[in-house]
């Protein structure tokens, strides 16, 4: 470490590293504790009253690029703090991506619109300097113990929940559903060790697999390797492609030869769209093989992320719900090279092309709205307070965290069960309940005969949200939100219906009237 300027913090404490591990090489739950992963930018933070300076791991100032972040400064004691922790940008799920914070740290001086574009927070894991006080010799244990006397927090700040080991299960399947790409394993017996990779704190990446259907593949150029195969799980209009992985005769030589070996069908078997500049090249399959993939989660197009190929499933091991068989169809011969675009050798699809897709797809519906940064924040802050106040409630709010983070992971579908939208807005409403409390007078009251009935995703989600912020938050005794179903009236639809009211106005106004199908007899 460097020397210390007039407050008694370093100038530079290098950031303690991570070594990549697993799970199962914490065994001791006194002495392990377990977080979220955070994919952003890593710096560690010094903050005084009206300062804030932000290092990246490699001691380049990078404060300039973050001006929202001098939040950071109004809450720091007297004689500042010295943090450690990632600069985050959440995407329209509200979950952290690397695409929205590459435009933040290539520019030096964001202006005003791109800062509303994309707003960044931090995300602190670590204290190391407290009020002209030395802590990063006190065990983990303690640092923790004296970040969260500090009592941060807010919009743009966020302190990572830590949960013991026998909370790491739970922590898990929050975190694969709100499309993180790993957790963090800490030991809580030992000082923090600057500049130094160390197993005493364990990066654990989380692993998907899951069965999908191989609805074709992209030659590399003219020649007999496949470059990518397209992939495709069933929806309730079809087979939807869900993205891409690639493959070579080096790690899976018998797949190629079979899939090589499949008589190339005259039309593509996805019913939804694909992009254009994957069509031009690709060679259709009927969808009657089945592979396995590994992947860490789904993007807010729908498409797998960063999927690896595993390996096709015999016949017989398929999942027998993954798509409904249809009546053979006869393959023509396959396409001759002159009837067929060549894609240039080894880059036959942009990598940035499905990117670029990904980052244009909206948010579902007019009345939706993004997950928005405070919402996340606000939530995660409330669990990570909750964690060591009344465990049992914050284990309940992480698992409607979680629910929450799965709906939004739907949102490319064309439609989904009016049970499965219904359980996002019960997870949402309990979330809004811990901040609100009395001041919300929340419920959800539907017909059981219309639970499978399909609506668009986050469709209703999206409405509530909007009752609880333009109805309850601004006023000062709160309000009402409820969600009815109702059967169909003179010969009409069954509607659902999304409706609100202020304390001081009981007179409900209707923010949703969503018509849905007739149940089955």
């Amino acid at each position: 470490m460097a020397g210390r300027d007039q407050s008694g913090m370093p100038d530079l404490v290098p950031p303690m590293l991570p070594t990549p591990g697993e799970l199962a090489e914490a065994t001791d739950p006194d002495r392990w504790a377990v977080e979220f992963g955070w994919e952003g930018h890593r710096c560690v933070a010094y903050a005084r009253p009206g300062r804030v300076r932000l290092l990246s791991s490699t001691a380049r100032s990078v404060t300039g690029s973050f001006p929202e972040l001098a939040a950071l400064g109004e809450q720091a004691p007297a004689s500042g703090m010295v943090l450690d922790g990632t600069v985050v940008a959440l995407d329209e799920a509200g979950r952290p991506s690397r695409r929205p914070l590459m435009r933040r740290t290539n520019t030096v001086r964001p202006d005003a619109a791109l800062q509303s574009e994309v707003p960044v927070g931090y995300v602190v894991t670590d204290l190391l300097w407290a009020d002209g006080q030395r802590v990063l010799d006190l065990p983990y244990r303690e640092r923790r113990h004296e970040l969260e006397a500090l009592g941060l927090g807010g919009p743009t700040i966020l302190v990572s929940p830590s949960f013991g080991l026998d909370e790491a299960d739970l922590v898990m399947r929050t975190a694969e559903q709100y499309g993180l790409d790993g957790l963090h394993l800490k030991r809580l017996d030992v000082p923090y060790q600057p500049g130094r990779r160390t197993r005493n704190w364990l990066r654990v990446p989380l692993r998907r697999t899951r069965q999908v259907v191989v609805g074709g593949w992209i030659p590399a150029g003219r020649s007999d390797r496949i470059a990518a195969v397209l992939l495709g799980l069933p929806g309730p209009g079809g087979l939807a492609y869900v993205g891409r992985v690639g493959i070579s005769t080096t790690h899976a030589g018998d797949d190629v030869e079979t899939l090589l070996d499949e008589p190339v069908a005259r039309d593509s078997p996805f019913t939804g769209p694909v992009p254009d500049d994957v069509a031009a090249y690709a060679r259709w399959l009927d969808g009657d093989l089945v592979a396995l993939v590994e992947h860490r989660g789904r993007t807010v197009a729908g498409r797998l992320a960063l999927p690896t190929w595993l390996g096709l499933v015999d016949s017989g091991d398929a999942d027998p719900e993954l798509w409904e068989p249809g009546p053979p169809v006869a393959a023509p011969d396959p396409p001759s090279a002159a009837d067929t675009p060549v894609p240039p050798a080894e880059q036959h699809v942009p990598a940035s092309a499905e990117r670029e897709e990904e980052d244009r797809s909206p948010w579902h519906g007019p009345l939706s709205r993004r997950l928005e940064q405070h919402f996340v924040y606000n939530t995660l802050n409330t669990i990570a307070a909750l964690v060591r106040t009344d465990p049992p409630r914050a284990r309940e709010l992480l698992l409607g965290f979680a629910d929450l983070s799965r709906a939004a992971d739907r949102a490319g579908e064309a439609s989904i069960p009016l049970a499965d939208e219904l359980g996002a807005v019960r997870a949402y409403l309990m979330i809004e309940r811990t901040r609100f409390g009395k001041r919300l007078d929340a419920g959800v009251e539907t017909d059981d005969a219309l639970a499978d009935a399909p609506v668009p995703p986050l469709a209703v989600l999206a409405a509530v949200r909007a009752a609880v912020q333009q109805w309850v938050e601004p006023d000062p005794d709160g309000g009402a939100v409820r969600v009815t179903t109702r059967p169909g009236r003179a010969g009409g639809a069954p509607t659902c219906l999304v409706t609100a009211w202020t304390a001081g106005s009981p007179a409900p106004v209707t923010v949703l009237a969503l018509d849905l199908p007739d149940p089955p007899d």
